[in-house]
């Protein structure tokens, strides 16, 4: 038979090529690298092996010369699939997760065709030689497929389960060599003499170096250093091999500004600059670009990880001229060691999006530990802005109501609604905690709307106001403040149940005034006959000319000045001057924080009007509340 080699050839030159790129470029060691060169090498001798056999059988040498080069060259060829197999296995998963499924798929199918590739010039069972026929494919060579396509099996499988994890390209070139690998085998078993096999496996092999393995991907061609996806791959290597390491994240945390002032072309040579200075100090295989703004340096101790922050410092305390400019890079470091502070690469990168956070809040810290308290605190927030959100989703979010009494009509007549967050896995969330991250992520404008609809509801189905309650009192934060149509969705909710307007009291805080957004909303609302509340009178941002200028209905004092005038004689001067100014100036004053008998007798004496604390009731569920009033 006239075998066809040239394909055999182009896969032999492809395979070269892709093995030059591949240690020319800098390679990432991984495990699923250490498998992927051991798949290139083995194509490429195998690809030899190819034409090399042909030539055995063409001029007729020994038996035995013939018998050793196949047995080479089937072991080689049928190991392909294992390899394959293998280095998706270990790409997916770490092998000591590696299940007792995962390892008989693995080893058993190129187990049994090795042992039989190797016994066959006795067996005859794959293959046989005769000076006769040539080279001769035994009865039993259809085994060596049904190896292949378990290895085939297994590939599609993988893919399957770890889709989520694989890019459309990744998946593609799995796919590719599949089709590849099938339309060899096709062409082979139609048109034997034509041996393009091998080339069809080098192309898929191609496509997988392209999509998985090539370096260039790993590269910020700009800086000339690894990018981010570099960087996860080392990382991740060196918490494979446990190797100890500490980790420097430095974020400019004043870049965009930087950016938008200098320009991009700037930002990039401040950051060039930074780089090749360090690599005077630090291995450059060690720096990392991770985003604009930020990147990172691995070092092996304590000590070197203290000498690299002191370096960097020094390089960006000093000011940098850019057309005539002095422009100073304000930056952040985050220090994080492994094992002590991290475990995974998971954990690595969670600290490094949480410290981008936190350093961008208005801290002054410039250098902030990675420790395993801060990714707990990180996570655990994670998981609370998860849980607001299926509340939100679910309208599982609760409204309670706590009872504020009435010195002069000696029972309730008003309320105060709260949010309450009660997930299964966290329990009870406090507002102190959740309310200011849903300010942050602007959860609290779905959560605001929330509360004042159920209020809405709830006092139109029971008709509040026939139980003695004047009005239900709902905060009101500053995000909503900011929005424009605040006072349209706020009066087409009372239309939408039909609430006399006059039964909401809305609910601020001085951190609303102090950004001067209220007036116009109080202007608007107050027209139609809602009050307004300013709550936590007495800390903070207290201003008696807000209690002056706005037109609010009640003063609350806070329940911090009601308890250390219980205990200072001169803040229960101060308290008393306070009630009786308000009441001079016509303002209905509300204490907080009673939670005794004696406070409230005080606090009634001296006048206030209203009384809130859980000496009355602490906050209820709705239908607890509603008992009270009957």
């Amino acid at each position: 038979m006239k075998y066809i080699i040239h394909y055999d050839i182009a896969a032999i030159i492809l395979t070269a090529i892709i093995l030059i790129h591949y240690y020319h470029k800098k390679t990432i060691k991984q495990p699923q690298s250490h498998v992927f060169t051991k798949l290139m090498w083995l194509s490429l001798f195998t690809d030899v092996l190819d034409i090399v056999t042909v030539a055995v059988d063409e001029y007729r040498l020994p038996s035995l010369a013939v018998n050793l080069v196949n047995v080479v060259y089937l072991i080689l060829f049928n190991t392909a699939p294992f390899l394959y197999y293998m280095y998706l296995l270990t790409l997916e998963k770490r092998r000591e997760l590696w299940t007792r499924k995962d390892k008989l798929i693995l080893y058993v199918p190129v187990s049994c065709a090795v042992a039989l590739i190797a016994t066959s010039p006795l067996t005859k069972l794959i293959f046989y030689y005769n000076p006769a026929d040539g080279y001769c494919h035994g009865k039993g060579f259809f085994l060596l497929y049904i190896a292949a396509v378990a290895y085939m099996a297994g590939t599609v499988g993988i893919t399957y389960i770890y889709r989520a994890q694989m890019t459309i390209w990744q998946r593609s070139s799995v796919y590719m060599y599949l089709l590849a690998s099938a339309v060899g085998i096709l062409t082979q078993v139609f048109f034997p003499n034509v041996l393009m096999l091998q080339f069809a496996i080098s192309m898929s092999l191609l496509v997988l170096y392209m999509s998985l393995e090539n370096p260039d991907e790993d590269e910020d061609q700009i800086l000339g250093v690894y990018n981010r996806r570099g960087f996860e791959k080392v990382v991740s290597a060196a918490i494979e091999e446990d190797e100890r390491f500490y980790l420097l994240v430095v974020t400019a945390r004043n870049f965009q500004i930087v950016r938008e002032t200098a320009g991009v072309s700037f930002c990039q040579m401040m950051m060039k600059q930074a780089m090749d200075h360090l690599k005077v100090n630090v291995k450059p295989s060690l720096l990392f670009s991770i985003s604009e703004g930020r990147f990172a340096v691995m070092v092996d101790g304590s000590r070197e990880a203290e000498e690299v922050t002191e370096i960097l410092q020094q390089e960006f305390d000093r000011p940098i001229v850019s057309h005539g400019m002095n422009i100073q890079i304000n930056i952040s470091i985050l220090q994080i060691g492994y094992p002590e502070d991290v475990a995974s690469i998971e954990d690595v990168m969670d600290s490094i999006d949480y410290a981008a956070v936190f350093q961008t809040e208005g801290t002054d810290d410039r250098v902030l530990h990675g420790s395993g308290e801060l990714l707990n605190k990180m996570r655990y927030e994670n998981r609370i802005q998860q849980a607001m959100q299926q509340a939100l989703d679910n309208g599982t979010f609760q409204v309670y109501y706590q009872p504020i009494y009435s010195t002069e009509e000696k029972r309730y007549n008003s309320a105060e609604a709260l949010i309450r967050l009660i997930d299964e896995e966290l329990g009870f969330v406090s507002p102190d905690v959740f309310i200011p991250m849903a300010e942050k992520n602007g959860m609290i404008l779905k959560i605001g709307e929330f509360v004042f609809r159920t209020v809405c509801e709830m006092m139109a189905r029971e008709r509040i106001w026939e139980k003695g309650i004047d009005y239900i009192e709902v905060n009101l934060s500053i995000v909503q403040c900011m929005q424009e149509d605040i006072c349209e969705m706020l009066y087409g909710i009372m239309d939408e149940y039909d609430i006399p307007y006059s039964c909401i009291n809305l609910e601020v805080t001085e951190t609303v005034i102090a950004r001067d957004i209220l007036w116009n909303i109080m202007e608007r609302m107050t027209v139609g006959g809602v009050t307004f509340s300013l709550d936590d009178y007495g800390t903070g941002y207290s201003n008696l000319m807000n209690v002056l200028k706005y037109p609010f209905h009640i003063v609350k004092l806070d329940k911090s000045v009601v308890w250390y005038a219980m205990e200072n004689e001169r803040a229960m001067c101060a308290l008393r001057y306070t009630v009786a100014m308000m009441q001079d100036l016509n303002k209905h004053i509300v204490a907080e924080g009673v939670e005794t008998r004696e406070q409230s007798d005080i606090l009634e004496e001296l006048g206030c009007h209203y009384l809130q604390g859980y000496h009355f009731s602490k906050p209820v569920p709705e239908q607890e509340f509603l008992r009270k009033l009957t």
